[in-house]
């Protein structure tokens, strides 16, 4: 365990992994697009799409509403949906915080319904924590160290944003964990 406060956001990043892995490395097809609730917010071949924004640049995209209130609950959504919107995440922050920048965000993942997205999050996330591992204080303490155009990634110093990260995949991938639990009662 490491006391330092990147390692501790680091630390707390890969046990949550480690305990979604355990509840989820082995999820089917079936139950990453389970739709318990008519209208959910999926990963669908392009076209078939049931919001206004969805993206992905190739035969599947992920769905959105660039109006929707990110707070405002919104509407429900796959466990597809929410690990497709983790990968998303993981694979924006670092093209724009450590790779060239020049890919937008909605181009950058190539989206499948299927349980090889599992695999992309879990190799992003490996990238994402290995990048951050090599950075010292002043880069942590930077604000706007992350050029991300979405959120508020240039108005914040970057440790803020690799706290919101651990946030969001806790929250998903418990999410998750909870989908796969109904859709086995269901």
């Amino acid at each position: 365990m490491r006391t330092d406060r990147i390692g501790l956001l680091l630390d707390q990043l890969t046990d949550s992994v480690q305990l979604s892995r355990l509840r989820i490395d082995d999820i089917t097809d079936d139950e990453l697009t389970w739709e318990p609730h008519p209208g959910m917010w999926s990963i669908r071949l392009r076209g078939d799409a049931t919001s206004p924004h969805a993206y992905g640049p190739g035969t599947h995209m992920l769905d959105r509403d660039l109006h929707l209130d990110p707070f405002s609950g919104g509407p429900l959504t796959t466990a597809a949906w929410r690990i497709g919107h983790l990968v998303s995440a993981y694979a924006g922050r670092w093209e724009w915080t450590f790779g060239a920048g020049s890919t937008p965000p909605d181009d950058l993942v190539d989206f499948c319904a299927d349980t090889t997205l599992l695999q992309r999050l879990w190799d992003e996330i490996d990238r994402w924590t290995a990048a951050i591992e090599a950075l010292g204080d002043d880069e942590l303490d930077h604000v706007g160290y992350s050029r991300y155009p979405h959120g508020m990634d240039t108005e914040l110093p970057f440790i803020t944003i690799v706290r919101w990260m651990n946030r969001e995949t806790i929250h998903h991938l418990a999410e998750v964990a909870l989908l796969r639990d109904l859709h086995r009662a269901a």
